[in-house]
Parts: C-alpha cells; structure tokens; sequence
C-alpha cells in the first residue's frame, strides 16, 4: 500500500510544485538571488544578479537581454574584459553603498572612475560628482541634492572621463589640504590656504585660478626669503611678525651702513605688501606698525 504525505506525493519522493501566476514555481530559488559567476580580466566573481542590475546600466541592459530560464545559460560564466581590482571597489559599492576612491593610488582612482562610467554605475558617479563640487567650492555641505550637483558638475568640466582627461578627478574628490608650502629660493615656509586666500587677492588668485589650483602642495615664489617670512608671519600673525622684524632691526645695530639696510629692509616688506593685495584696513594697519617700529 502507498502512502501519500500531505504534500500530494509518494512517501520519499519530494512535494509537487505548484506554478504561480508570474510564471516562477513555488518552492524554486528566486533567480534574481542565485549568484552569477563573473569573470573580470580572470578573477572569478560570484554576484547575485539583483546586485548587478540594481546598480549597473551595462549588466541591467545585458542580463535582461541574455539572462533567461534557460538552465543552460544559469551555467555560463559572464566575461568582462577590465580591470578586477577596480571592479572590486565597485563591487562594494553596489553591495554596501560605499563609496571608496583610493587617494595614495592615483592611477588606480582613475581606473575605478573610468570603469563606473563604462559599466553605468551612476549612484558611485553621483557621489563623486557632488562630493567634488562641495571640495571645490570649499563648502562643508552640498547647496541641494547630489543629483543636481553632479549635473552641475558635468555642465562645467564634461563627462567623467573629461573631468579624468582634465585632473579635476579623482583630485577633487578627496578634501584639499589647508597646508601650502612656499618655495623661495633655498628655503620653504608653510602657510595656511584659508589665510592665504582670505587676507591677499595675489594667492587668492595663485589657488582659485582653476579649479584643481587649491590643491597644489608647493608653489614657488621669486621674493627675497627675509622679507617673504616677515610678510607670511603677518598674513597669520601679526604680533609674531613684528617680533621678527624688532629682532632683525636690534641685530644689525644703528649706525650709517645698518641704517640703510633697515630702510631697504621695512621698503622690500612694504613692496611685497602691495605685490600681494591685502585689504586696505588690514594692509593700513600693517604699514602703520611697521613704519612704527622701524622709528622706534
């Protein structure tokens, strides 16, 4: 005698299926979360194909086209010709949402970018995009969403691959360095970038001319050392300037020859005050004291 389980069959034998109204089976494994085997410039990657479509243009595209129930096809090994580290980070992305540039590898960044670009991964793009216009504009957040940030974005420097081509990616991405340091002659002096900026219209325009400038580490200024450390002192401050200066006068001592070279000294630091375009009350305020402790 047969024994029939609840499931409508033979004891052993596994329960019938019952086939939905989308066309799956009930019981069948979703398709869209069985992994896929990608091979990417011969690294294996094993990915479920709701992971690829939600976040990929190109795999969206493909895979709906060619992906089928065929269990033949289940079988086959997907084949993208780039590069796999790259790929990796922007599997990450479309696992995890995070967006991760590599900032000490600059060719590495390059190939990630231009990768997101090839296979559509626009929301990895999107972040990059407004996370770039927030750093050149110096701005702590984005004015509106990332979506119109990044338009404005490729309104102004073009496609990814164009910002590439231009080096305001992957540049712009990561936040700038406040620290600029000043090349003259044989010695180098360090700056604040905010200062510099804020207080002389010369190095505002030295760092703002393009937008990739405010991100230069060195820069290379053809003024007398001397007169260029009292003059830097004085942008971040002024106290310590003048210190320097007073130290510098009581050095060389009073007599006819020093003299002259105390006149040449305070008239060298007035030059490079105008060279550089202070405001007027602090550039006042500055010429005022130096005038007051070269008569002291």
């Amino acid at each position: 005698m047969t024994i029939t389980n609840s499931g409508g069959g033979s004891e052993g034998s596994p329960p019938k299926r019952r086939r939905l109204h989308d066309g799956s089976v009930d019981g069948e494994p979703d398709d869209d979360l069985l992994p896929l085997s990608i091979d990417v410039g011969g690294t294996l990657f094993r990915v479920s194909r709701t992971t690829l479509t939600n976040s990929s243009a190109y795999f969206e595209s493909m895979l709906s086209a060619r992906w089928t129930n065929d269990e033949s096809d289940k079988k086959d090994v997907l084949f993208v010709d780039q590069d796999p580290s790259a790929f990796e980070a922007l599997l990450t992305y479309m696992r995890s949402g995070i967006v991760h540039l590599p900032r000490q590898d600059d060719f590495m960044a390059k190939k990630i970018l231009i990768l997101a670009e090839f296979l559509g991964v626009d929301g990895f793009l999107v972040y990059v995009k407004a996370t770039a216009m927030k750093n050149i504009y110096r701005r702590d957040e984005c004015l509106s969403d990332e979506i119109t940030e990044a338009a404005e974005f490729d309104s102004r420097f073009g496609n990814t691959s164009a910002a590439v081509d231009k080096g305001i990616l992957p540049c712009c991405f990561f936040p700038p360095s406040d620290d600029l340091a000043i090349r003259v002659v044989d010695r180098v002096f360090h700056a604040s970038k905010t200062i510099l900026v804020a207080k002389s219209a010369y190095f505002s325009r030295v760092l703002t001319l393009a937008p990739d400038d405010y991100w230069k580490e060195e820069i290379t200024f053809h003024e007398n050392p001397d007169v260029t450390e009292v003059v830097l002192q004085m942008l971040g401050s002024p106290n310590s300037a003048f210190t320097s200066m007073t130290e510098k006068f009581n050095s060389v001592g009073t007599d006819g020859q020093n003299a002259k070279f105390r006149h040449f000294y305070v008239q060298a630091i007035l030059t490079l005050i105008d060279k550089l375009h202070l405001p007027v009350d602090f550039r006042d305020n500055c010429v005022q004291t130096i005038t007051h402790t070269f008569n002291a």
